[in-house]
């Protein structure tokens, strides 16, 4: 059947050749090629064959008609891209029957549970010369999913010392026939699995020829003999226990419980005394919230409740920085002073204005539980070089800021009037 598909091929491959006469007749041709290549793959699945279509030995490139066809200056032909692609089962790894030279992990498969002839999205993930390496996007269809009887796959074998397997979880290693067998594995495979003692791998085979077996996965896992605690059986466990008291010779003996039905007595729970909840009763007097200024140094009981008195800074330049939410509250304070008031961000790129403001500024103060480490650092270099008095201000409280900001102020008028400048 197969070589009857082949000789109709290759006459109307000729047949075609013939009428090639101009370079857009060239690349009709290509795409009619593509598509006998096509069909001929297809063909060569849903054909059925007396012998497995399996290469036992290296699998060498496999020429379609279109690289017989093209001479050898062409550039290789672009492979067509497809919504799904009919996924092929191979001894390690796999395939796709439409993509030549593909190869698809032994992981991408474990990870998506891929078998023989479902129908997958792809991407490519590695390409060059010799294959292309694809990743698994997702699983279209399994209607064309059917088992791969050739392939045999002996499970969760385990390793033992110097790589020898000759057990599975579940029992000996047994051939298809039912016979068992061990396998030493090569050192290169020992070396690139990184095997030890312990561990579970699987082992794979095509279906009658043992010469192809080899490890396909590794477990991530050790596995560890299950502990088999064997019960001490005598005559006299064997034997019903009473608690009847015999006599042997005149003398009484009271038979004792052995100790495994002892630990086997089903023990009462001791029911918890259920804990009382407690209730978190209101407060009869409501707290009432405390506005005050505290200065370092002094007791919580200090109010400072003496009005604050702006008129003697009139005309002076004042610097805050941080806590830009209340700049309208503080710019509508200091309107009705006379005081010239400059609002600085608690970021480093708008603190970095104040080196052009410093020679013109009288007091500067920094809100520093809403500022920046590096704005504050640099306003603080910025203040010492040009010698202006400033404030560390650490609450963001409206009377706590006014009052940093009248001393700041005081201070900068002692220095005018010991300077002499105005």
């Amino acid at each position: 059947m197969m070589q009857q598909i082949v000789e109709q091929a290759k006459t109307l491959v000729a047949g075609k050749m013939k009428v090639v006469e101009t370079v857009e007749e060239w690349d009709l041709l290509l795409e009619e090629i593509r598509g006998i290549d096509e069909w001929v793959q297809m063909s060569r699945y849903y054909t059925p064959s007396a012998k497995p279509d399996i290469a036992w030995s290296e699998p060498e490139e496999e020429v379609t008609f279109e690289q017989s066809v093209i001479p050898p200056a062409q550039i290789n032909p672009v492979i067509e891209q497809r919504y799904a692609y009919t996924f092929v089962r191979e001894l390690k790894g796999g395939s796709l029957r439409e993509w030549p030279n593909s190869h698809i992990s032994e992981t991408e498969i474990r990870q998506w549970n891929l078998e023989h002839g479902m129908e997958i999205r792809v991407q490519v993930v590695h390409q060059d010369s010799r294959r292309t390496t694809l990743e698994v996007l997702a699983v279209v269809a399994t209607d064309q999913m059917k088992p791969l009887a050739d392939r045999i796959v002996f499970e969760k074998c385990i390793v033992k010392n110097h790589g020898i397997i000759e057990s599975t979880v579940e029992g000996p290693l047994k051939d298809e026939t039912g016979k068992p067998f061990y396998y030493a594995t090569p050192v290169d495979d020992m070396r690139f699995f990184h095997l030890k003692e312990g561990q579970l791998v699987d082992l794979v085979m095509w279906k009658g020829h043992p010469e192809t077996l080899t490890i396909a996965w590794k477990y991530p896992f050790q596995y560890e003999e299950p502990a088999v605690q064997l019960l001490d059986v005598s005559n006299d466990a064997a034997k019903p226990v009473t608690s009847a008291v015999e006599t042997t010779e005149g003398a009484t003996v009271k038979k004792k419980p052995e100790r495994y039905l002892k630990q086997m007595k089903r023990k009462a729970k001791v029911k918890q005394e259920r804990k009382i909840r407690r209730i978190r009763e209101k407060k009869s007097e409501p707290l009432i919230p405390l506005v005050t200024t505290s200065v370092p140094g002094q007791p919580i009981d200090f109010v400072d409740k003496e009005p604050l008195d702006f008129a003697s800074f009139e005309g002076m330049r004042l610097v805050i920085v941080g806590n830009e939410q209340q700049a309208p509250v503080y710019r509508t304070f200091f309107e009705k002073t006379g005081i010239e008031l400059i609002h600085l961000s608690g970021d480093a790129q708008s603190a970095k204005k104040i080196a052009g403001l410093a020679k013109k500024t009288d007091a500067i103060v920094v809100v520093t539980s809403r500022v920046s480490h590096a704005a504050s650092a640099h306003v603080i270099a910025q203040a010492k070089k040009h010698d202006i008095p400033f404030a560390m201000e650490r609450l963001d409280g409206r009377r706590s800021l006014y009052t940093a900001c009248q001393r700041q102020l005081e201070k900068a008028r002692l220095n005018q009037l010991k300077t002499g400048k105005s």
